[in-house]
Parts: structure tokens; C-alpha cells; sequence
């Protein structure tokens, strides 16, 4: 979807879309539920339905591989067949592949049951497994040894720094419009609430931060977990210096960090960090966890301010080290900026992936 903001739809988003770029024909086959598709010249839109009236978790994967069998028999052979999730449609790819090579993309381990029994045996069946990071990969190979080969790789997301080049042109009227005074640092969070993005780390610390601060916080976050949504409801509702926005088009968040003055991203557990490399693509300097994902991306004391997951004094003694300081703020956004733009261009992993693609058929071990 061109709306989604979700880390993972940002993800199929942008590898598919360049590699339709580069002139290969994708078939993307997608849940008949209303979403919009990306358009592009190289994408055929095709739509798999729920055969059950009440949807039940996983049991969406039988209908994909009734589809996905009906679509192969339409189109015939294909190069490849890509799956973004592991548990809601990987394993109606695996029913359905009838001897056509599968490419897995991994973005990061959790540790449900049922997930990792999938963990185990899915990427078995994949001829092609790009993880996100390291992180990913060392943990997908501890789960599932046999995916421990030169066919399981490290791609990770590249960052559009063009997006962010004219990010702050409208910066005054932006911070207007959110009353945000001149000499107020705003600290920004963009993410979805779920647990896993550290929200209660994040409402306590910016409870222990105090008034005393010049410090506003700004929420782009759509609401997910109920209990993650009061949490912030209730410091919106208490605290004049707090502004919860549920959702912001995805083309329109380069202005906000524009306006911002530091990203601050408590997360617990990510793929790779998709909005940390682009507060840094914007020059914002980071404060966030050291956590899977995120410690790929950033370079911590040089682009970043990082602690411990779940150390809530050490995100308050970062929070107030960066509000207070502007010339460390400057430090660490250009050199973030410099990273991203040296490390996370596209075309280097362009380069890697569609070499990936083209290699000749691998014999599974």
C-alpha cells in the first residue's frame, strides 16, 4: 500500500518497486481486503480472498495457497517466489511452490511459540533468505540450522536521502502549527504503539524528564495495542508539552522530521530501524536502545546517544544531554547524515541483491 507507514510494508514497498525499476515483471498477490497497490508499469496486481466469514490467525495461509497454485497455473513458470511474512502467508507459499525457487524476506525474530516452531522448518524451503541485518540472520540460523548457507544473506534497507533533502524548508510554519516556540527543542517519535516500540519506556522517561526542560514531544504513532494507546492518551491528556498525531501520510513525514530537533526511539527489538536511518538521512540526532536492528544502523557517540533496552534513566540522562546541548545536537546529525548517505545508499544494495537474484539455481543442502 502507497499509505502504509508500517516497517514492513515500507520494506516490500521499496525493494519491489526498484527491482520493477530495473525492468523485471512482478506479480504482487495481495490480500482482497480493500488496500491499495503501489501503480507501477511492472506491477500486475492479483488478489488472493478469505474463504472463512471469521478470519483466524495463520489459517489465512490455506487460501494463499489455493491462489498462489490457481496463479502460477495462469501465468506459468517464474523466476521466483517472494513471501514477507514468515507466519501469514510463508507458509501458503511452502504448501504451493511446486518446484519453483522461494525467496524469504526476514526482518527480525520473535519469540512466540507458534512463530518459532515456523522458524524452524520455513526457511528450509527457501532457496533465497535476505535479512535485514546480522542480527537477524545469526538468530534465523540458531533457530533453523539448515538455512545456515551462502543462500541466506544480509540486505539491508537502503535510505532515500533525496527525500529528506528539502525536509526543513517548511519548518517554521510546521512548528507554528503544532505551537512549538523557536526555542523549544521538539522531540519526535514516529512508530506504531505496540510493545515492542518501548511506548511505556517512552512515557516514563518523558515523565522523569521533567518541566524544567525546553522540550516538547511529538508522537506520529498509530494506535495498535489498547494498552500502549491509553498509556499515551493519558500523558496527551496531563502533560500541554505532549501531541499524539495517529497517522501522517507517509509522503509527508520528511517535513516532520524537518521540524524536529531529536528522534528519540526506545524500541526493544527491530529488523533494521527503518525511521532511526531516516531521522539520521534528515540529521537529527538519535536517542534510542541498543537494541537487534537498530545497533546496525546507528553508530553510538557518534550519531547517536543509545542505552540499554528497558534503562529508563539512561534514556533520561540522554534526553537531557542532547535537549541541552546544540552543538552536540549538530554533531551527531551530520554525522548521521554522513553515515547513511556512505553505508545505506540504494544502489550498492540494489547491486547485492539483484546479483543475488540472478545467480544460478542453488542445490538445497
Amino acid at each position: 500500500s502507497p499509505q502504509s507507514v508500517l516497517g514492513g510494508t515500507i520494506t516490500d514497498r521499496e525493494f519491489l518497486t526498484r527491482i520493477a525499476d530495473a525492468g523485471v515483471e512482478v506479480h504482487v498477490l495481495v490480500e482482497d481486503d480493500g488496500e491499495p497497490v503501489v501503480a507501477h508499469r511492472n506491477f500486475v496486481v492479483h488478489r488472493w480472498r478469505r474463504r472463512l466469514r471469521k478470519p483466524l490467525p495463520y489459517v489465512g495461509n490455506a487460501d494463499v495457497a489455493l491462489d498462489l497454485r490457481r496463479l502460477l497455473r495462469t501465468i506459468g513458470p517464474v523466476d521466483w517466489i517472494r513471501f514477507n511474512s514468515p507466519y501469514s502467508v510463508g507458509i501458503g507459499v511452502a504448501m504451493a511452490r511446486t518446484g519453483h525457487r522461494v525467496w524469504g524476506s526476514y526482518l527480525h525474530m520473535e519469540d512466540r511459540p507458534f512463530w518459532r516452531f515456523v522458524d524452524r522448518r520455513l526457511p528450509a524451503y527457501c532457496d533465497l533468505i535476505t535479512c535485514l541485518s546480522e542480527d537477524t540472520r545469526r538468530d534465523l540460523v540458531a533457530r533453523c540450522p539448515r538455512a545456515d548457507h551462502d543462500g541466506t544473506i544480509v540486505v539491508p534497507m537502503g535510505i532515500d536521502g533525496s527525500r529528506f533533502a528539502n525536509a526543513g524548508d517548511g519548518r517554521a510554519a510546521l512548528r507554528a502549527s503544532l505551537g512549538v516556540a523557536g526555542d523549544e527543542v521538539l522531540v519526535l517519535f514516529v512508530g506504531t504503539l505496540i510493545p515492542r516500540k518501548g511506548i511505556a519506556d517512552l512515557v516514563a522517561a518523558w515523565r522523569a524528564l521533567g518541566s524544567d526542560a525546553r522540550a516538547r514531544l511529538l508522537l506520529i504513532a498509530k494506535p495498535i495495542d489498547a494498552a500502549d494507546a491509553d498509556r499515551v492518551r493519558e500523558l496527551a491528556a496531563s502533560d500541554p508539552r505532549v501531541t499524539h498525531v495517529p497517522g501522517v501520510p507517509y509522503e509527508q513525514i520528511p517535513a516532520y522530521f524537518g521540524a524536529a530537533d531529536v528522534f528519540f526511539f526506545p524500541s526493544h527489538l527491530e529488523g533494521y530501524g527503518i525511521v532511526v536511518g531516516e531521522a539520521m538521512a534528515a540529521g537529527l540526532p538519535v536517542v534510542t536502545t541498543r537494541a537487534q536492528g537498530i545497533r546496525e544502523v546507528i553508530a553510538e557517540g557518534e550519531t547517536a546517544l543509545a542505552t540499554d533496552v528497558g534503562d529508563i534513566a539512561g534514556h533520561v540522562a540522554n534526553l537531557r544531554r542532547v535537549v541541552g546541548a546544540p552543538a552536540l545536537r549538530r554533531q551527531l546529525g551530520e554525522a548521521g547524515r554522513c553515515r547513511i548517505a556512505t553505508r545505506f545508499a540504494w544502489d550498492g544494495i540494489m547491486r547485492r541483491l539483484m546479483g543475488a537474484l540472478a545467480a544460478p539455481r542453488r542445490v538445497r543442502p
